[in-house]
């Protein structure tokens, strides 16, 4: 029923976390996809002591190249059958009614007439702490514009996700081989045209990890590099007029404007109408900018 993608790279020490959450489990029918991103440490001689000794459903993939975790995450969705699909970084962890909980809730619903593709629920830190923003509302059903474009304020925060799997596929990651391009941006494009369902309940609990994506240290060019692609990717197939519109997009494209003073790519960016509305925010917000930062 499940499909559990873990990429992974150098975590022995971490990835029994996960392996102890599904063990646990209350619901047991769902298979463990583990793509590893070429370790270097033993990942691979554990894994294989749990194929051998657990009654987990274990699918190991180790790859030649590092690529980092969306080209892991793509590979493993193609190896998926199962019909819902949770990514599970290695060094998570998820309380034991966490399939069964989700069962229910995709049981509970018309996902045809409601039009929703996955469930987002909300992330803990390891002080037991919520991360970030509640929902405005339990088991909110909502789309992009909503979510994202009509709210004064963003909502902050990590949200843990179960997607149904031949949706997800639609829209692979977004890939590059030197940063790493913001998840946000995949939901957001498959949010445009599917519904969203949020409940403000709890499985994950998020650990900080040294040299984790979060922690690792970064160049100015290779954060400028994430920062210009995600800006990209978040503007390509919006409307001069929306980004004008929306604050949303404004943000973005003064975030694009920001990052082409220390990189910029000659195959991806915007049109020359958008680029040069995006000139016009950042000029127009850049003061304001300085300002709060001063005060």
């Amino acid at each position: 029923m499940f499909n559990i993608i873990t990429p992974t790279y150098n975590r022995e020490n971490l990835i029994t976390r996960v392996f102890d959450s599904l063990v646990n489990q209350t619901y047991q029918e769902f298979k463990w996809i583990i793509v590893d991103d070429a370790s270097t440490d033993n990942t691979k001689d554990l894994v294989e002591s749990w194929q051998r000794e657990s009654n987990l459903s274990i699918q190991y993939y180790y790859l030649n190249e590092n690529k980092g975790k969306p080209h892991a995450v793509n590979f493993g969705l193609s190896k998926c059958e199962e019909k819902y699909t949770i990514i599970a970084d290695s060094d998570d962890t998820f309380s034991p009614n966490t399939l069964e909980d989700l069962l229910k809730i995709w049981k509970s619903i018309n996902v045809s007439e409601m039009n929703i593709c996955a469930i987002w629920s909300l992330v803990i830190d390891e002080d037991n702490n919520i991360k970030g923003d509640k929902f405005p509302v339990d088991k909110w059903q909502v789309d992009f514009k909503e979510r994202v474009l009509f709210r004064k304020h963003q909502l902050q925060g990590d949200k843990w996700h179960c997607w149904i799997t031949e949706i997800l596929k639609q829209y692979p990651l977004y890939e590059d081989d030197h940063c790493h391009i913001g998840e946000s941006h995949t939901w957001n494009r498959i949010n445009k045209s599917y519904n969203f369902l949020c409940i403000n309940s709890v499985f994950l609990k998020a650990h900080r990890t040294e040299n984790s994506l979060i922690t690792s240290k970064k160049s100015r060019k290779e954060v400028a590099r994430a920062l210009y692609l995600s800006s990209f990717h978040g503007l390509k197939d919006v409307s001069p007029l929306q980004l004008l519109k929306y604050k949303y997009y404004r943000y973005l494209a003064f975030e694009y404007i920001k990052s082409k003073f220390h990189y910029a790519s000659s195959e991806l960016k915007l049109s020359n109408l958008k680029l040069l509305l995006s000139w016009f925010i950042f000029i127009y917000q850049l003061p304001f900018r300085f300002l709060k930062k001063l005060i």
